[in-house]
């Protein structure tokens, strides 16, 4: 144990603002493709003279679609025309998932980003965020794992012919449009879910990423064997705790050589919090090689850079679903119910 490690002040605060700053990015960016593909959406309710370009980042928003094209793909050996730069983003983050652990939802994820500062919000406001108990937290856990079972048991049960039908199916081509009308219609029922949700977002620590979110779940299973992890040296800790204190997700690092909690989603805190250096670090496995924030903000940066250039240059990015299309989607899309599997 390091002695008077205590009172030393935390060795990687200097690298806090780094995440936050991504955040930030990552959340403007998407308000940005927001907006653009609500011009988007306003040419089709009156489509007179050119269209706006549609961003096809906004495919970013439709995990189940994009699961369903990488389904599809694997099976069929074909990648679907219909949304591919949502195949293209969601197979990009399942693989950085696989190599550096759960960083999407801590460094990327908008909704991971609001609901973090949902809770500091409200430990600003109330002067603390509760705590559920254990015979609480566990089952509710569990719930969001339910629901990817759900939707991986509905996918995964669907035959090649089906999901080809659905892919290209007017439902599917119009997802997008879908997603946009129901938050500029949102019901009353909607209003009073996502109220209950932000209320509990600010009192509980990460409530929908930590109980509700299936994406989230899917990301934490692909993360557990990620070999980039954090990593404790117990020579050098001091055993000060100040690691679990610092954890969102309650998880005890003080008492793990590699973290392994399917909770963990590689944001650094405990990192930042730990007063000894070389005690704790996100790192690769032997030989020991430490990633700092800048280093893991870099490549996940350039990862979404490159590789959406790449989509870009071989043509695997703009949706086959032309303008000429659209405004008829557009004007089926309220009325459309969810196709039954055949």
């Amino acid at each position: 144990m390091a002695s008077g490690a205590t009172n030393q002040k935390p060795h990687g605060t200097q690298n806090a603002w780094i995440r936050p700053a991504v955040q930030i990015g990552f959340l403007v960016f998407s308000l940005l493709v927001g907006w653009q593909f609500h011009r988007f959406v306003l040419w089709l309710s009156n489509p007179v003279g050119p269209s706006p370009e549609r961003p096809a980042g906004v495919e970013a928003w439709l995990p189940i679609s994009s699961l369903m094209s990488l389904t599809y793909l694997l099976r069929a050996g074909q990648a679907n025309p219909v949304h591919p730069a949502g195949l293209v983003l969601f197979t990009l983050i399942l693989t950085l998932t696989l190599l550096l652990g759960r960083g999407f939802c801590s460094w990327v994820c908008p909704i991971g980003a609001l609901s973090e500062w949902a809770h500091r919000l409200g430990r600003r406001l109330c002067g603390r965020n509760p705590t559920l108990p254990r015979r609480l937290d566990v089952p509710l856990r569990s719930l969001k794992y339910l629901l990817l079972s759900f939707f991986l048991y509905a996918i995964l049960g669907m035959s090649e012919k089906s999901l080809l039908a659905f892919l290209e199916g007017p439902y599917n081509r119009a997802a997008d449009v879908k997603m946009y009308l129901f938050f500029v219609n949102v019901t009353r029922t909607a209003v009073v879910t996502l109220t209950i949700l932000t209320v509990l977002s600010m009192l509980v620590k990460n409530f929908w990423c930590r109980y509700l979110c299936p994406y989230g779940a899917l990301l934490a299973l692909c993360a557990w064997p990620a070999p980039l992890a954090v990593r404790r040296d117990a020579d050098s800790c001091a055993g000060c705790g100040r690691c679990d204190q610092a954890c969102p997700n309650r998880i005890h690092v003080s008492t793990c050589r590699r973290v392994r909690s399917l909770e963990c989603t590689t944001c650094f805190r405990c990192v930042e919090a730990c007063r000894v250096p070389g005690a704790l670090a996100v790192s690769w496995p032997a030989p020991r090689r430490t990633v700092n924030q800048a280093v893991y903000a870099a490549i996940l940066i350039g990862a979404f850079v490159l590789v959406s250039q790449a989509a870009q240059s071989i043509g695997y990015w703009k949706t086959s679903t032309g303008p000429a299309l659209y405004p008829a989607l557009y004007r089926m899309a309220p009325h459309m119910d969810h196709p039954r599997t055949p």
